[in-house]
């Protein structure tokens, strides 16, 4: 060792024992053999951090000491080397530490999300210095500070409240009173200061119906007959009765935010109501009805109104009555026998039994006794499968392309300074391409043969077209371009006019079904001894009504629920029941549950059982 020391190893040195005297008074470890320092043997010794005067001190540790740790307590903000931290961290003296106080605003105006009303919370009413607290050196420390009330920064004042008012843009009824008195008497809860005024809804229209557009109990027998005049509860009315009252839509009045912004009312839905010939519609929108019959109501935008002729079959639909096609209701006392149609633009009612026949309605279908082998198809699908209906499209779709053709090779023709007869041009493009014309027209002029009544005469003017086409030379001499849109327009009339006759609130009534298919676009309801090896759609509702009523080897699908009793049994095929929101079942041996897109099988019998979204999570 030299015998001369620097003065600069000699300072080293020195801060060396100061930082081993302070950590051995830290430790509580007195001095004795092993506090002897060995100038050429450097300690180990832990940094520390000690709070002064409102400064952070940090002292690093030497020879793989402890490195000292900070962290904050609120309301102190801490921040090293420009990076805000929230934890316990790690510091030296070579780290630039900041902190700040975080602490809420004295007041702070809020806006509900509707921006009708406008609330000032007051936190507090004056704002204060604060000072970080001193702390003696330590190897983790907690940065803490006090409030020194002594010093005011900031008070709360009632122009700087409402300059932010003001800033906001709130300017609707500003009550400056409740302002002053919560500056006064501060309750630290938001208060209303400002308030707009919603708009006020309006009302939409209504429409009240005085007959009941369901089919309850409709035959009745007195004395082993069934008397129609007096005991069949079809709903009917009479000349001058009043059908249904439109109340007008009331408009809504407009408001205004805290802002000034001006809110608009929802829009009110309006029912438009019209009326056929059978019917009165007065100034203030009362119906009436001009003829006696069944009332009904088609459309779904514009509610229209009509009373029923109904058609009327004493006994079988049979070969000898033939098919029948009726723009209103059908009610046949009988029986309709084997491979019969019945398609009415209205309901259909049929006191006996169906036997492999198709009935087709617009309206709903009751059956007070059997369907065996059959198809029963009401409303929206009444429509669907309706004969004069799908004819008509199907022709107006071949007429549309047989006329763009026909546009075409005249046009062709043009261009060469030739000329040609449309009906020439139009029966050589039905030759090359539309062939199957001639069917079309056929079955749909054998659907109108065998309309019954007044029916027959408004379709005459289609009926003299239809006639015409199957005579080509006619075609030749007479068919213009104009006549062909004629064609097309009284196709078109006849199409609609069983498109428009659909209704709404629609059924099918049965009391049995075998080996048949019944769809609705309403409910179905099967009131005594149930179905086998059927299958039904509903888009409403399928209920059972007997106790003892049994579902066996049929397909169900209901667009809301299935309510039936006795399920499945030993037919050998499987029993389906599918609904949009609930199956209930009384008992259920077997089969499957479907329920939107869940499906379950079911192997052993279960009772009383309700089957929703929900209980099929807890199998």
């Amino acid at each position: 060792m030299s015998d001369h020391v620097s003065e600069q190893e000699i300072l080293k040195l020195l801060k060396k024992l100061d930082q081993y005297s302070y950590s051995q008074k830290r430790e509580g470890i007195e001095s004795s053999s092993t506090t002897r320092i060995n100038l050429e043997d450097e300690m180990i010794v832990d940094g520390f951090i000690k709070v002064e005067n409102g400064k952070v001190i940090v002292g690093n540790p030497s020879n793989g000491g402890k490195v000292p740790t900070l962290k904050a307590k609120a309301p102190v903000k801490l921040s090293m080397d420009g990076q805000e931290i929230s934890k316990e961290t790690k510091v030296s003296s070579e780290s630039v530490i900041e902190w700040e106080i975080e602490e809420n605003p004295l007041f702070e105006i809020s806006v509900s999300e509707d921006k009708i009303d406008a609330y000032l919370t007051i936190n507090r009413t004056q704002r204060h210095a604060w000072s970080l607290t001193d702390k003696a050196p330590e190897l983790d420390v907690t940065l803490t500070v006090e409030e020194d009330s002594s010093i005011i920064l900031e008070t709360i004042n009632l122009q700087d409240i409402l300059t932010a008012v003001d800033n906001m843009n709130i300017k609707m009824n500003l009550d400056v009173v409740a302002v002053q008195m919560e500056i006064l008497q501060p309750s630290h809860r938001p208060v209303n200061i400002a308030k707009g005024k919603p708009p006020t809804q309006g009302q939409d229209a209504r429409l009240d119906m005085f007959f009941s557009e369901n089919i309850e109990n409709i035959f009745t027998e007195v004395r082993g007959l069934i008397d129609y005049k007096n005991h069949m509860n079809i709903p009917s009315v009479k000349s001058g009765d009043v059908l249904a009252k439109k109340t007008p839509p009331v408009e809504g009045q407009t408001g205004y935010d805290v802002v000034g912004n001006v809110l608009l009312p929802d829009p009110v839905k309006d029912i438009y109501i019209a009326g056929k010939d059978t019917v009165e519609i007065t100034p203030n929108s009362i119906v009436i009805a001009k003829k006696e019959g069944r009332p009904r109501v088609t459309g779904n935008q514009i509610k229209c109104f009509d009373i029923n002729t109904a058609y009327l079959v004493p006994g079988n639909v049979d070969l000898q009555t033939g098919n029948i096609v009726f723009a209103g209701d059908v009610i046949v006392y009988g029986d309709v026998m084997d491979n019969m149609i019945i398609e009415s633009l209205g309901n259909i009612y049929v006191a006996g039994s169906v036997f492999n026949s198709t009935l087709t309605a617009t309206g709903s279908i009751a059956v007070k006794g059997n369907v065996f082998g059959s198809n029963l198809y009401s409303g929206y699908f009444g429509m669907l499968y309706n004969r004069l209906y799908n004819n008509s499209k199907q022709l107006m779709d071949i007429l549309e392309k047989m006329m763009q053709s026909a546009k075409m090779l005249l046009s062709e023709i043009s261009k060469k300074n030739m000329q040609v007869r449309y009906g020439q041009v139009l029966l050589l493009v039905i030759e090359s391409n539309y062939k199957q014309v001639w069917d079309v027209l056929k079955e749909l002029m054998g659907v109108i043969s065998g309309i019954q009544s007044y029916n027959k005469d408004a379709l005459q003017e289609l009926n003299n077209y239809l006639e015409l086409f199957l005579q080509p030379t006619k075609i030749v001499e007479i068919m213009t371009a104009p006549r062909m849109e004629d064609f097309l327009r009284v196709l078109k009339k006849a199409f609609m006019r069983v498109a428009l006759s659909q209704e709404s609130q629609v059924q099918i009534n049965i009391n049995q079904g075998q080996n048949s298919t019944l769809k609705s676009n309403g409910d179905i309801l099967i009131r005594k001894e149930g179905v086998i090896q059927c299958d039904l759609y509903s888009a409403g509702n399928i209920i059972f009504f007997l106790d003892n009523s049994v579902c066996r080897g049929s397909k169900l699908e209901a667009g809301d629920t299935i309510s039936a009793m006795y399920v499945g049994g030993i037919t050998g095929v499987a029993t389906s029941l599918k609904a949009t929101k609930k199956v209930i079942v009384k008992k259920m041996f077997e089969g499957r549950v479907i329920i939107d897109r869940q499906s379950m099988d079911i192997f052993e019998p279960i009772e009383e059982k309700t089957f929703d979204r929900n209980s099929f999570n807890q199998f």
